[in-house]
């Protein structure tokens, strides 16, 4: 009886862990096509300033910004985005080793974090965080962004830092993200990746400059870029989770079935048992009052 009771409590246990797994999932896989959504909205407008930033740089060699002229220094910083909690698989170790291991060929003057994980794992390397955003991995907002960005560039025009790389996961679909590393600073053409097709064939006019036009747009592109890699994040995260928690849901259900077995089977054996006993004390009664009436 000991061993079924004990049974029971794991099973009980295991009940209890996989509703919580459950309930995880689900808002995982609410949370990411929440993002998702942000993510094709957001698109349409900071991929066409991605496009005509590139476009300017492409067809007006002559035209620069401060922040599309290369500095010589090699100082670099990175900007980390991990997440706040676990339970993602190996989502937080494969971003946070990527940078680690980037980090190496680079002599770092400034670590900025996004999200605790990233945090607490460069605390453990000893490596100091000059920077921390704690909160906008859970719900990356424009305003997030905007705040980073300022903070970047307050950095970059006190000329402390040569580049900036931003490491994050990218979200290709729901199965697929994967770890990447992108230079932020100085915006050179051929690390923008526009994904505007235009079929449009003819030559662009920018009013009243080239010049003008990329002063302006070069702020939003550096927001764009900050919100899209937050965004991609947030979305890799959710779909690691929900991936994590589907396995731990199938490891529990099999864990029950094969303790439900078991349970079922040593429960069937103390019933056969209590009927052996049961049987053998009518046996033994009867034989008992049998031998009484043989001597009377």
């Amino acid at each position: 009886m000991a061993d079924i009771t004990a049974i029971r409590h794991r099973i009980k246990s295991i009940n209890d862990t996989h509703q919580i797994t459950k309930a995880m999932e689900l808002i995982s896989v609410s949370k990411m096509r929440k993002m998702m959504n942000k993510q094709a909205y957001s698109s349409l407008y900071f991929d066409s300033v991605r496009y005509t930033v590139k476009d300017i740089l492409r067809h007006s060699p002559d035209v620069r910004n401060k922040y599309t002229m290369r500095r010589s220094g090699g100082r670099a910083a990175y900007v980390v985005i991990a997440g706040d909690k676990g339970l993602a698989g190996s989502f937080n170790n494969n971003i946070l080793n990527l940078a680690w291991k980037h980090m190496q060929d680079y002599p770092v003057h400034y670590v900025i974090t996004i999200g605790q994980m990233a945090r607490a794992f460069f605390e453990s390397k000893k490596q100091p965080v000059d920077l921390e955003f704690t909160h906008a991995v859970t719900n990356p907002t424009l305003h997030d962004a905007r705040g980073i960005v300022r903070d970047i560039l307050d950095l970059y025009d006190k000329n402390l830092m040569d580049e900036v790389f931003v490491v994050f996961t990218h979200m290709h679909s729901s199965s697929n993200y994967a770890p990447e590393i992108v230079k932020l600073l100085p915006i050179e053409e051929q690390d923008i990746r526009a994904e505007v097709n235009t079929t449009y064939s003819g030559d662009i006019y920018y009013d009243p400059s080239p010049r003008e036009v990329l002063d302006v747009l070069v702020p939003q592109y550096l927001i764009g870029m900050i919100y899209t890699t937050l965004i991609h994040s947030a979305s890799s995260e959710h779909a690691a989770r929900m991936v994590a928690m589907t396995s731990a849901n199938k490891n529990a259900e099999k864990m029950l079935e094969t303790l439900n077995l078991e349970y079922n089977r040593l429960r069937q054996g103390a019933i056969t048992s209590e009927l052996l006993d049961l049987t053998s004390g009518k046996f033994f009664y009867e034989s008992t009052v049998r031998r009484g009436h043989k001597k009377e």
